[in-house]
């Protein structure tokens, strides 16, 4: 079953503490500051920056809801959906939660155009109905990442220094087949600490390169997490 996409601003997206977990035996998650573990969210802004390299093989979004900003990532196939919007549109995005380089941001799954932006005004009355909620609950918002050290702030410019924005590369093109062998080989090999790809690699007889780019497509995809660095394991 897809795990439940959670309504709230940016902020709390962008402000939460990416987790990977230390044992390997759930899937990575995003702890909110109001303590929700969550890997899906549902976020509305309006696009303030956008990009798509020349190939199309990558688009970036970035959306706006007057909170905070985070940064909507797509390869191949689903740069056809990011480019179907323009700054100055309002989004209604649910999407899953990633982190690289010390940034979150959401690979979209569902992109929805808002016409009306009086839905922005009701989406924030269910965010704060839902912390009023929590609040009466005894739950406080724990707010821990420094300022200075936000990505994308102009203290954390200063402190990383100028350079030209680092794209990641493209998703390559993994035939589904390959995916379904490297998953087999995942749940045969794996003793509950994860497997290296190495190790799949000689268990398909297949070249390492392709074990690579297959896991790197299934961990975008959801379809497998890093419970430690070099090791794999399928997401349940």
């Amino acid at each position: 079953m897809r795990p439940a996409a959670y309504k709230m601003r940016i902020e709390d997206v962008v402000l939460g503490q990416y987790i990977r977990s230390p044992d390997g035996t759930q899937p990575s998650y995003l702890l909110t500051p109001w303590g929700e573990q969550v890997t899906r969210v549902r976020v509305m802004g309006t696009v303030v920056e956008k990009f798509i390299r020349e190939d199309q093989n990558y688009a970036t979004l970035r959306i706006d809801d007057g909170s905070e900003t985070i940064s909507l990532r797509a390869w191949q196939e689903g740069v056809k959906e990011l480019d179907k919007f323009n700054v100055g549109d309002i989004i209604d995005v649910i999407g899953r939660v990633r982190e690289f380089n010390g940034e979150i941001y959401l690979t979209p799954e569902l992109l929805i155009r808002v016409d009306d932006p009086n839905w922005e005004l009701v989406r924030e009355l269910e965010i704060i109905a839902a912390r009023r909620e929590a609040m009466a609950e005894g739950v406080r918002p724990k707010f821990t990442k420094p300022e200075a050290l936000r990505p994308g702030t102009a203290a954390a410019q200063e402190i990383a220094g100028p350079s030209d924005e680092v794209e990641e590369e493209p998703l390559p093109v993994v035939p589904d087949e390959i995916k379904k062998r490297v998953a087999i080989a995942l749940e045969k090999l794996d003793t509950g600490a994860g497997v290296e790809s190495i190790k799949i690699a000689n268990e398909l007889n297949m070249e390492l390169s392709r074990v690579n780019d297959a896991l790197r497509v299934m961990f975008v995809e959801g379809d497998v997490f890093e419970p430690s660095p070099g090791k794999f394991r399928l997401a349940r």
